[in-house]
């Protein structure tokens, strides 16, 4: 395998992004990956050698844990399941964990490796995720070279199927436990390497260098002649907790290397191919040297196509100099940079990407990037749509607050009425004076009449909802027709004309949005000038995704000053009810079915030939 391919896979191990834990069968743990320390916030210190109970929230989702892979041991190579965990801050997260056995050369199942995916913010990729650990597996027990973990104590802790074998004789007495010394020994006696025979003068040294290598990887590959003609490549490596990978490669011949390496990139392809992400390698002069067929689609380009061509001809240019300095600024020291992206897409819509740049080095130069992509559109959407429904419940909140407020004053006035007179009706009736009776009887008439008024506008308000449950396409013009012909009395008797322009489409409830015309055309028609004949002009425009709608009318109009109260409940800047009747609740109603619209209302304080209202809508584009 050559160097810059080996580093490739190490790249891909190293910064898996989810937290790898092995442990024996009692549940101690033995060994965290770099994504497990960073995710628990511990040390590897800290936890190797500790109990796996104590990165669970509760012993009760550790007894679920424990129960599981008992579970694992019995009938099953993996299972999976979602438990809550705890990191040193006492923070609690929900992840997926993903639980394989280990098992010795007899097949006995000796620990786990646990695999703890976070899904607090990615439960939508829960499936996709599975599919991923699932490929893992399978790649591990499916390459052709040699693969181990030994513990800090040299202690292997899992092997495949090809490390086992590469042992020869000794292979089928490998044990989950051995030292890396005694597996070294039985290979040795076993006659795998004919240069230092067992027994012979050079055999100590010989297994004492090999010894210090595995415990000092430089990171260059050792090949040495492994008996019966064949040559074996050893790489060894060190991870930050502690452990030592293990990699072993038999390297025969030219023609065997070919097939092995061939095989290896059809696994390796297959890996790739299968996840949801998008995957590619690119050359230090940001040439694309391989890209997975989900990137290719995103791009637009046939894969092989790709291969080959600058990177910065696919991205945007306002992207350039953001990705190349992303892209130069690693190093050995931080080779890994993530960042989002945003694009909108040729259809309109939003597409969102959280983007992993990986730079691979080479002894010291740098060999390739690697870069992985992943489509968190869907995570983006429920943030937004949280934020909007922050706000539209601290309006609704606001509104409720103003509404309470407003109902108590005005619904305790007519109270306060009945109260009085009531009063007085009961001193009269005592002192016998009888003679105000029919005066005071009549105004508990008119305010519990009153009363009767608020309530039913009230009734009426609350049953507009905030939102729309079922959407139709509905015709303006059809519903200002419909309007005009049940206010058509009135039009009559007031004597007023209606001027209706051209009007759109629009999404929503037909009823509703006649309630909201209805209550504009009546108010611009009652609060007319004495001795002028009211004209109402009802016109439309379009700009962009929203639609505006003009009622306008010759009347009294309406002071600048209280354009924000006339939409409040009960709000009337007329109290003669004689001249201007009603209860105050018909701006407030044609707010509420606007907003429940996606829409808003106002006064135009610009317009001093009478009052213009414009009630602005989503255009018909906009779906529910």
């Amino acid at each position: 395998m050559p160097a810059a391919q080996t580093d490739f896979v190490q790249a891909l191990y190293d910064n898996f992004p989810d937290p790898i834990i092995f442990a024996d069968i009692d549940h101690t743990i033995l060994s965290v990956s770099a994504s497990a320390l960073k995710q628990f916030g511990y040390a590897a210190e800290d936890v190797v050698g500790g109990p796996v109970r104590a990165l669970y929230a509760t012993d009760r989702d550790f007894e679920r844990a424990r129960r599981q892979s008992l579970e694992v041991l019995a009938v099953s190579r993996f299972a999976e399941g979602i438990y809550r965990y705890r990191r040193v801050d006492e923070t609690v997260f929900t992840a997926r964990l993903r639980v394989t056995a280990v098992v010795n050369e007899a097949g006995e199942k000796m620990g786990f490796v646990a695999i703890i995916r976070d899904i607090s913010d990615y439960l939508e990729l829960d499936r996709e995720r599975r599919k991923t650990g699932e490929i893992l597996d399978t790649a591990l027990q499916a390459i052709p070279e040699g693969f181990a973990i030994f513990d800090a104590n040299e202690r292997i802790v899992v092997y495949n199927d090809a490390y086992k074998r590469i042992c020869g004789a000794a292979g089928p007495h490998l044990t989950i436990g051995m030292t890396a010394e005694e597996i070294m020994t039985a290979v040795h006696e076993a006659g795998h390497y004919p240069n230092a025979p067992a027994g012979s003068r050079q055999a100590t040294a010989w297994l004492e260098s090999r010894m210090r290598a595995f415990r000092n990887p430089d990171g260059d590959n050792q090949i040495f002649e492994y008996g019966d003609g064949r040559w074996l490549r050893i790489e060894d490596s060190k991870t930050p907790d502690g452990n030592t990978v293990a990699l072993r490669i038999d390297v025969t011949d030219l023609k065997r290397a070919q097939i092995a390496l061939d095989r290896q990139r059809l696994e390796y392809y297959t890996l790739v191919q299968n996840i949801p992400d998008f995957i590619c390698r690119i050359s230090p002069d940001l040439t694309y040297t391989f890209v997975n067929e989900r990137y290719a689609q995103w791009i637009g380009v046939l894969a092989d196509d790709l291969v080959g061509r600058p990177l910065l001809d696919f991205v945007p240019q306002r992207d350039r100099e953001t990705l190349v300095n992303t892209l130069k600024n690693l190093s050995i020291e931080e080779p890994l940079a993530a960042r989002e992206q945003h694009r909108k897409l040729p259809d309109g819509s939003d597409l969102w990407l959280f983007w992993s740049n990986i730079a691979v080095f080479d002894g010291g130069k740098l060999a390739e990037y690697v870069t992985v992509g992943r489509d968190i559109t869907e995570l983006k959407q429920q943030q937004q749509r949280i934020a909007q429904q922050t706000v539209e419940l601290q309006r609704k909140n606001d509104a409720l607050h103003q509404f309470t407020g407003t109902v108590s004053h005005d619904l305790k006035a007519p109270l306060r009425h009945m109260a009085m007179f009531s009063e007085m009706m009961v001193e009269d009736v005592a002192s016998g004076n009888l003679e105000e009776l029919p005066v005071y009887a009549g105004h508990l008439r008119q305010s519990a009449r009153r009363m009767g008024q608020l309530i039913d506008s009230l009734l009426d308000y609350a049953q507009i909802a905030d939102e729309i449950g079922s959407w139709h396409i509905v015709s303006m013009a059809d519903v200002i027709s419909d309007t005009i012909l049940n206010l058509d009395s009135f039009i009559q008797e007031a004597g007023a004309s209606i001027e209706v322009s051209a009007l759109p489409q629009l999404k929503g409830d037909p009823e509703l949005l006649q309630r909201l015309c209805q209550n504009l055309i009546g108010n611009a028609i009652k609060y007319r000038r004495e001795d002028v004949k009211p004209v109402v002009r009802i016109y439309a425009e379009t700009e962009g995704d929203t639609v505006r709608m003009f009622f306008e009318d010759n009347g009294i109009g309406v002071d600048p000053r209280f354009s924000r109260k006339i939409f409040d409940v009960f709000q009337r800047l007329h109290r003669d009810e004689t001249v201007y009747p009603g209860t105050g609740i018909g701006l407030a109603l044609a707010k509420r079915i606007a907003e429940s619209h996606g829409g808003t209302i106002a006064l135009d304080p610009a317009f001093t030939r009478g009052a213009r209202f414009v009630v602005s809508f989503p255009h018909q584009s906009h779906a529910p």
